[in-house]
């Protein structure tokens, strides 16, 4: 079977360099995914060992970062891997299978983003409490 996305709406089969101009831009976005997923790494170690470093570490912002970038991590590594298995799919269902998992990664990506900023907000707050004006 062909592959539904080389097909123009008339449903002619379009030409061989509009083929692999899209197979070209599909391997570069995926190659970005790849190198988001290295950073994300990158990132994760980084700040893992930060919040094991540091003595309090026991925070509840700093915990709720933590958090956060391990769900954008697992949600851009699903992304990345499912958009890479999409190249050249040309099973409709793999390919809608595919889909769906990149926009669970997504989804993850996002509620990650959500958990850090929610971390962010509490460390900042956390950070600026003033100590009361008169102390016992």
């Amino acid at each position: 079977m062909d592959n539904p996305k080389f097909w123009s709406h008339s449903g002619k089969d379009l030409n061989d360099d509009y083929r692999k101009k899209i197979l070209q831009l599909e391997k570069e976005v995926s190659f970005g995914l790849w190198v988001q997923v290295l950073g994300q790494i990158i990132e994760l170690k980084g700040l893992s060992e930060l919040y094991y470093l540091e003595k309090d570490s026991n925070k509840i912002g700093e915990q709720q970062i933590l958090t956060g970038v391990w769900t954008r991590t697992i949600g851009q590594i699903l992304e990345a891997i499912s958009v890479s298995k999409q190249i050249g799919e040309t099973d409709l269902e793999k390919l809608i299978q595919d889909q769906k998992v990149a926009i669970t990664g997504d989804l993850l990506v996002s509620i990650g983003s959500a958990i850090e900023v929610i971390g962010g907000i509490n460390v900042l707050e956390e950070e600026t409490v003033s100590p009361p004006g008169i102390v016992p």
